[in-house]
């Protein structure tokens, strides 16, 4: 017989990581739709087109095989360090924010904005969810993420 707390559990290990992708990605498809695609100010253009380049550099290094868009490590999978993760553990989730900043500041609405907090919560707690995960799959990875920023170099 099931009990709540390991319904509980159950959801924390298999359900959480689909349920913050779901939030992640309705939150990224609400904010390319309910407002133009390219932002309308040269300087977003640039920050939002800066945000593509790097996240596409991020998933050539990390290479398309070797990760899941859950936080769930991949079966067979290998730590990168180099390119962007030498400085960042996270750059795809920091290139998703980047590439839609300008969208919510160029054609800001109220609820844009908290569709932009919430995609950036859900990042975050991916990020924590992940980094457990991680940590206890690569030997190596508690030094690695002593040398690197989680998300935004310098800051955090």
């Amino acid at each position: 017989m099931h009990t709540l707390s390991s319904g509980a559990g159950f959801f924390m290990k298999k359900g959480l990581p689909y349920f913050l992708v779901f939030v992640q990605l309705a939150s990224l498809l609400y904010l390319l739709l309910s407002g133009h695609v390219i932002a309308s100010s040269p300087h977003g253009m640039l920050v939002e087109a800066s945000g593509i380049f790097f996240g596409l550099l991020a998933i050539y290094t990390m290479k398309v095989g070797n990760f899941r868009i859950t936080p769930l490590i991949k079966e067979n999978g290998t730590m990168v360090d180099s390119g962007p993760y030498r400085y960042i553990r996270h750059p795809m989730y920091l290139a998703q924010l980047v590439a839609v900043a300008p969208l919510v500041v160029d054609y800001f609405t109220y609820s844009r904005l908290a569709v932009f907090i919430l995609l950036t919560l859900v990042l975050l707690l991916k990020i924590r969810f992940e980094e457990r995960l991680l940590s206890a799959h690569f030997p190596g990875y508690k030094a690695y993420a002593e040398k690197t920023w989680k998300l935004i170099p310098f800051v955090y």
